[in-house]
């Protein structure tokens, strides 16, 4: 039972930073969207720092893979906006 409540934790903490990233992506300052993987970068390095995490593949390549996807995240984010920004405008010529 412990392993299915740490999942769900698991599934809640990622779907809530996940739509915090897109949130923050789509506003009009962009910078907005640099805070989750900032934040992100800090707590992995901590991790590594302090709690003395042995530099490998197995530890490095996760962290990566979750930066990646949240570097994405908010490069769509941003695309999405700037869409949206000019369909505002091109309707506004009409």
């Amino acid at each position: 039972m412990p392993t299915i409540v740490s999942i769900i934790i698991t599934v809640i903490i990622t779907l809530s930073i996940t739509v915090t990233q897109k949130y923050l992506g789509t506003r009009k300052y962009w910078q907005l969207g640099a805070v989750i993987p900032i934040i992100s970068a800090i707590i992995m390095s901590i991790l590594f720092y302090t709690m003395n995490v042995k530099l490998t593949a197995k530890t490095i390549v996760p962290c990566v893979i979750i930066l990646v996807l949240e570097l994405f995240i908010w490069l769509d984010s941003r695309k999405g906006y700037r869409q949206k920004e000019f369909n505002k405008m091109k309707a506004k010529d009409i």
